[in-house]
């Protein structure tokens, strides 16, 4: 992270930027303005990377967003907040992939106090370096397949290698940009910030065993509601699916009831079935079928009846 000393000028256009977050008009003198890299286009250790693209979307999501500490939403520790953000490209350095290394830099401010004297040299000292970004995104992408990864599990694993190429999920199109931490462990290697503080990548099993666990309100990260979301948008799918499958079979039932039971009202039969799970409405649909197929067993049209008189065409004969 880089910081400014730079404050002893009569007047510093950026006030003008920092003022439109502000109630009151505040002075250079009144808050300390610093740079940070929020994020790059490089792997990281989660096997995750932001598209250039998604940078440049993010640069307009996090302008005005708040600066707290390891991703706890309290208040009482938002300490700063950004106020211009944008992407930069050092054509000298290259990332993992063999791209030009790009990253999205923003210009943060806080107001002086007394509370936040130490906070400021501890910036400064080097010592409060490393941030991390919450934010949500459309897709992430199997570098290997192109697959979503947030709405199905692929095949691929990230980390993994496949046929000399190694697995990783590309983050697109960014939708939202949450707050941004100063955190301690990294996750991005070059631009030294990371995207999220669990301990351990949380997989939909995970997420849905503490769903169940709790007993009364629950507080979930922003990597963990996108895995719901994702989890969520499959399961709408497969409903779809399902509920498709299940009227066809339904369907199927109501037209053998009528060809077995023409006396009985094929449609009251069917709409007593809608209780029944799909497994048993497969069964059942098959032992009907069965029954229709004893009634009107299947015969080839060009079959011979026995005893039948074969037609005389001799009157057509030339």
């Amino acid at each position: 992270m880089k910081t400014d000393k730079e404050n002893n000028a009569s007047e510093n256009p950026e006030l003008a930027l920092i003022n439109r977050y502000a109630r009151k008009k505040l002075l250079e003198k009144e808050v300390y303005i610093f740079s940070v890299n929020l994020c790059d286009n490089d792997v990281d250790r989660d096997f995750e990377c932001f598209s250039l693209s998604a940078l440049n979307g993010l640069a307009v999501l996090f302008e005005g967003k708040t600066g707290i500490f390891d991703h706890n939403a309290k208040s009482t520790l938002q300490t700063a907040r950004i106020f211009k953000a944008w992407v930069e490209t050092d054509k000298s350095r290259k990332t993992a992939l063999g791209e030009y290394y790009s990253v999205l830099k923003a210009r943060a401010y806080m107001v002086r106090t007394k509370e936040n004297a130490s906070l400021i040299e501890e910036i400064e000292g080097g010592i409060k370096k490393e941030v991390s970004v919450s934010c949500s995104v459309s897709s992430a992408l199997c570098s290997v397949c192109g697959a979503d990864m947030r709405q199905h599990e692929c095949e691929h694993k990230r980390g993994k290698t496949y046929s000399g190429s190694l697995c990783f999920a590309v983050l697109n199109e960014p939708t939202d940009a949450y707050e941004w931490s100063f955190v301690a462990v990294p996750a991005q290697r070059s631009a030294g910030v990371t995207k999220s503080f669990e301990k351990e990548r949380k997989t939909t099993d995970n997420i849905i065993d503490i769903l169940k666990s709790a007993n009364s309100s629950l507080e979930l990260s922003a990597f963990q509601v996108e895995k719901l979301k994702g989890y969520i948008s499959s399961l709408e799918k497969s409903a779809e699916d399902a509920k498709f499958f299940r009227n066809s079979l339904i369907c199927d039932i109501e037209r053998d009831v009528h060809i077995i039971m023409p006396g009985v009202d094929a449609k009251t039969f069917a709409k007593g079935c809608e209780r029944m799970s799909v497994y048993e409405l497969q069964a059942f649909s098959k032992g009907l079928k069965g029954q229709v197929g004893k009634l009107f067993p299947p015969e080839p049209q060009l079959k011979s009846v026995p005893g039948k008189k074969e037609a005389d065409f001799t009157a057509y004969r030339i």
